[in-house]
């Protein structure tokens, strides 16, 4: 990016730094050379690879950002809600508008009044929609969203787009389900099962959903901070070949060293019980499509993931078997 050539003098802001995203990035950001201000809502458990770190507290539509803006080239806006509380469609809509419109909104106009060159913002494929039928996502593509949180990232896209209009310019990365060290929900309970060694009824399930290890985002965002192609852009991100939901989890059982379970059982019985229990959504993720073309990506910015995904997993399971505490577990014998 014309005047941005110098790394040891651009200064990145990255929100949500403390987080699962967050810290992989900050420490990516500072081996490169740049100068990183993390923001965080709490204190860190553990320092950051950052020049200087900012504790906010909840961020909100009137957060005043123009104390750490100051001087600042770049924001990576990673902060936002994912999961939202128990409640009714309309309450669900509310908090991920509050945290994940109107939190990058404030962020948005304060940038551009304080002369911020760079917005990366990191939205997600759910944009896109929940899954693929023979045709993988493009980046292009008319949006798709089906659930409040997918709305509120497609929402948030919009508004920076007008935000920033000419005045500054703009990064949307769309990423699928990431996982790596530090990762929870749904990938870390497949890592509990297969650690547990308890069978999954996987084996009738033919899919083929794309990934993204964390690490490779990362490196992603790096790119996107200051490569020319990157301004006014859209990126869609994988690790590489999609996996099916039994290939997965076999993946994760070899690199915990465990045996994987799995039976087969019919799709639709599996459709059934997730209809029955409420858990319909869960169960959707879990024998779909969700495939990604990223090759504009790969063209534009030289990106690649530096990491296959059986070294990945294996980096996952080593984090995951180091943990403090892994209760259930038992002899692998």
């Amino acid at each position: 990016m014309a005047g941005m050539t110098d790394r040891s003098a651009t200064r990145v802001l990255v929100t949500g730094a403390a987080g699962f995203v967050g810290v992989p990035v900050c420490r990516t950001l500072s081996a490169a050379g740049y100068r990183v201000t993390a923001v965080t809502r709490a204190p860190p458990p553990a320092p950051l690879d950052a020049e200087r770190t900012e504790v906010m507290g909840d961020l909100s539509g009137h957060t005043d950002w123009s104390a750490v803006l100051a001087g600042i080239d770049v924001v990576v806006h990673l902060a936002g809600r994912a999961h939202a509380a128990d409640g009714d469609g309309e309450q669900v809509e509310k908090l991920y508008t509050a945290a994940n419109v109107e939190v990058l909104e404030g962020l948005a106009e304060a940038a551009v009044g304080l002369g911020v060159k760079r917005f990366v913002f990191v939205s997600s494929i759910k944009v896109n929609g929940e899954e693929t039928h023979g045709t993988p996502f493009t980046a292009d593509q008319a949006p798709s969203p089906e659930d409040a949180y997918g709305r509120s990232k497609l929402r948030a896209e919009q508004r920076l787009r007008e935000i920033a209009g000419n005045r500054m310019q703009w990064v949307i990365l769309r990423p699928p389900l990431m996982y790596g060290p530090g990762v929870r929900g749904n990938m870390a309970r497949l890592f509990g099962i297969a650690d547990r060694g308890w069978p999954v009824p996987f084996g009738s399930i033919a899919n083929a959903r794309d990934l993204l290890y964390v690490d490779s985002f990362a490196d992603l965002v790096a790119l996107a901070v200051d490569a020319p192609a990157a301004d006014g852009g859209t990126f869609l991100a994988r690790d590489g070949t999609p996996l099916s939901t039994p290939r997965l989890f076999r993946g994760i059982a070899a690199a915990l060293g465990r045996s994987a379970r799995v039976l087969p059982f019919p799709v639709s019985a599996l459709r059934l019980a997730g209809l029955l229990t409420g858990r319909a959504p869960e169960v959707r993720r879990l024998v779909g499509d969700l495939e990604i073309d990223d090759g504009p990506t790969r063209r534009l910015l030289g990106w690649t993931p530096a990491v296959a995904t059986d070294e990945a997993l294996a980096r996952t399971a080593a984090w995951f078997k180091a943990r403090p505490s892994r209760p259930g577990t038992r002899d692998p014998k």
